[in-house]
């Protein structure tokens, strides 16, 4: 979500661009799940399945990497490797650092997110 050192040529600032937009959205519903987390009454059902939800994130550092055109890139080939880097490497670390707060936690802080208004 954040990144060092400014874009530089027209492709950075492209892919750069394209990154916040697709985040804004993203962290708008983030917020959202973090507000309704904190204003449900969990003595509802409703209300408890809000209070009582859990985020996750499962990144991979090769996300980083690709440009803008592979979000528009829906062939096989690219979509299996990105399943395939996603089970090799970032499942296995995040089930390494996290696996003891699946159904326990959330490990992202939404809260966090939500001072950043």
């Amino acid at each position: 979500m954040e990144r060092t050192g400014t874009p530089r040529t027209a492709q950075e600032i492209l892919n750069r661009v394209n990154e916040v937009s697709f985040n804004a959205t993203l962290l708008k519903e983030l917020r959202m799940i973090a507000m309704l987390r904190h204003v449900s009454d969990p003595g509802n059902r409703e209300g408890a399945r809000w209070a009582q939800m859990r985020i996750h994130r499962v990144a991979s550092a090769m996300m980083i990497d690709l440009g803008y055109s592979s979000k528009l890139n829906a062939e096989w080939e690219f979509l299996t490797m990105l399943r395939d880097e996603g089970r090799r490497r970032s499942a296995e670390e995040f089930l390494t650092v996290h696996a003891a707060d699946i159904g326990v936690r959330s490990t992202l802080d939404l809260d966090s997110l939500m001072e950043q208004v």
